[in-house]
């Protein structure tokens, strides 16, 4: 019968960023700044009535006042906020083999890069967003696409599974 190791007897370390991480974390960065700045540039140019959600289809299926364009950059730059703190522990993170002081800088490193993989590609998910509800309220575009959704989740599944594949050879 094997315990399962929780993350309190688990060795704290301090792992510098790889050129990679930076990488990562600049675009994000950038990412997050685009989504603060767009609604203010385009403010004066969108009508008072733009597209708060889109179905699976791609096409607009509701609408809402502009006021509404706030929300996206506020998830968003939450979001980033968020996972960047979560990244910053990675001992605490759910590992699905022991981390011992053999393996758990490899590991630490691998399950951070994977987090803030995840969180490069949900910042420019809302920049995407808020890009199209922009571009749909000038009638620039009908909506996302069809194809929108299915990429989504390949990217962020695929994003998961390296990580859990990297770990497994680390462990």
């Amino acid at each position: 019968m094997s315990t399962l190791q929780t993350p309190d007897k688990r060795p704290v370390l301090k792992i510098p960023y790889s050129h990679v991480e930076i990488i990562v974390e600049v675009c994000s960065g950038i990412g997050v700044i685009l989504i603060l700045i767009m609604p203010f540039v385009w403010w004066k140019k969108i009508p008072d009535l733009i597209p708060t959600h889109f179905g699976l289809s791609g096409k607009v299926d509701d609408w809402g006042g502009k006021g509404s364009l706030w929300l996206l950059p506020g998830i968003g730059a939450g979001l980033y906020a968020l996972i960047t703190f979560v990244s910053r522990f990675p001992h605490t993170f759910n590992y699905p083999w022991p981390i011992t002081p053999t393996n758990a800088e490899k590991q630490y490193h691998i399950g951070r890069m994977m987090i803030n993989f995840i969180k490069v590609e949900t910042v420019w998910l809302f920049v995407y967003l808020d890009w199209n509800i922009i571009q749909v309220a000038m009638s620039k575009s009908t909506g996302i696409g069809i194809s929108f959704l299915p990429i989504v989740i390949i990217v962020v599944i695929l994003t998961i599974c390296l990580g859990i594949y990297y770990g497994n050879k680390a462990k």
